[in-house]
């Protein structure tokens, strides 16, 4: 079966889609557009994986152990993590996490980009709990996108940092 190759040039739409993919989309559904993939559990040797894959994985991680719950979460990641679709409890795409070798943009910038290029359309605000950096328009926080860099440290340690991955999710779906 041939594997879908997720669309590197979509738009990124907050709290709604990126490559190709729909926030809330069912996994089954998911499951069936990708085809047929290799299953890793998250504690194997996975960044040797991804670094040589050429398509789409789906790695499994226990979660919730710690505190009795020991839950299992699926997601797939396509190429080295370019695409990652993170499903919930509920089998529910929750979060899409875009990295080097995507194309696609939200406003002027993609993986790879200069974070300070969004200062001219937004204020930008370092969450410390989830090392990321969120965007503020009008004073109100704009949901569902979240911007990940290469220090990971707010602004005023290092000004010149370049986005290495952007996550647009809905929690509600988590």
């Amino acid at each position: 079966m041939t594997l879908l190759v997720p669309d590197l040039m979509a738009e990124l739409s907050p709290g709604l889609s990126a490559a190709g993919f729909y926030l809330g989309e069912d996994f089954s559904c998911v499951q069936e557009k990708i085809g047929a993939v290799e299953w890793y559990d998250s504690n194997s040797a996975l960044n040797k994986i991804l670094l040589e894959s050429s398509g789409w994985i789906g790695v499994r991680t226990a979660v919730g152990s710690a505190i009795g719950i020991g839950a299992v979460v699926e997601s797939f990641s396509y190429r080295n993590d370019w695409v990652s679709l993170d499903f919930g409890e509920g089998n529910k795409l929750y979060r899409i996490v875009v990295g080097r070798g995507y194309q696609g943009k939200f406003k002027v910038v993609m993986p790879g980009s200069d974070l300070l290029l969004l200062e001219d359309f937004y204020e930008l605000d370092f969450n410390e709990v989830d090392d990321e950096f969120l965007i503020i328009e009008n004073g109100e926080y704009i949901e569902g996108i979240s911007f990940i860099t290469d220090y990971r440290a707010p602004l005023e340690y290092e000004s010149n940092q370049k986005i290495e991955l952007i996550s647009v999710h809905d929690w509600s779906f988590q």
